[in-house]
This record gives structure tokens, C-alpha cells and sequence, in this order.
């Protein structure tokens, strides 16, 4: 599972995705910002960490966990490829862009072309 396969999983369901520093301005839509992250190589297998950052408008908080939950259902379709292996970390407002966020850590593994005869 690549970059490219998670953010056409979820712009295909309607969500907007962006990469690190793409998105501008304030938010007045909720959105997802998808980070690469960790990766590690144990044996032949190679781990790779994707970050959900999630965005949404900071006057609409009593809605957030709905669409927390909506992404968490739209990548649970990635199970058993991909998985959740941290759940929401922290809420907190980022007053640079007037929303709230909060990141989800997934996590898939394939067979690595490294460490291999």
C-alpha cells in the first residue's frame, strides 16, 4: 500500500486530502492532511507508518468526532493491508489555520527488496 493507493482511497469517498503544506488558509471545510512516516525493516519486512492528520473548522467541534469516525470507517476497507495502530491522538486547536485536529497512525507492511539473499 503506497501514498498514492491511501489518498486515492480517500479522495474517491469525498474526502479532501492534501500533502504536507499544500492546503492554505483557513479551514473552512474539514480535510486530511497524508504524511509518510516511520518506516522500518525487520528481516525481510518493511513497515511502513502513514499519519491522518485530520482538519476540521474550529466552530463546528461538536461535529468532529462524526467525521473522525467517517474517516476511521473509510480505511478500515484497507484492513487487513493496512491497519490502525494508533487512535486519535489528542484534540487540539491550531489557531493558524482556526481548526481543530487530531492525528490517526496506520501502518502496513510488505515484503521488503532490502535484507534479502
Amino acid at each position: 500500500m503506497t501514498w498514492q493507493d491511501i489518498f486515492l482511497h480517500l479522495t474517491d469517498a469525498g474526502f479532501n486530502v492534501y500533502s504536507m503544506g499544500q492546503h492554505e488558509g483557513k479551514c473552512t471545510a474539514p480535510y486530511i492532511v497524508l504524511k509518510s512516516d516511520i518506516s522500518r525493516i525487520e528481516h525481510s519486512v518493511e513497515g511502513q507508518w502513514y499519519k491522518l492528520l485530520l482538519y476540521f473548522p474550529a466552530d463546528r467541534y461538536s461535529q468532529f468526532g462524526g467525521y473522525i469516525d467517517t474517516v476511521k470507517t473509510r480505511m478500515n476497507e484497507l484492513y487487513p493491508v493496512m491497519k490502525l495502530v494508533d487512535d486519535q491522538q489528542p484534540h487540539y486547536l491550531d489557531d493558524d489555520v482556526e481548526a481543530y485536529t487530531t492525528g490517526l497512525y496506520y501502518l502496513t507492511a510488505r515484503v521488503s527488496k532490502i535484507n534479502r539473499l
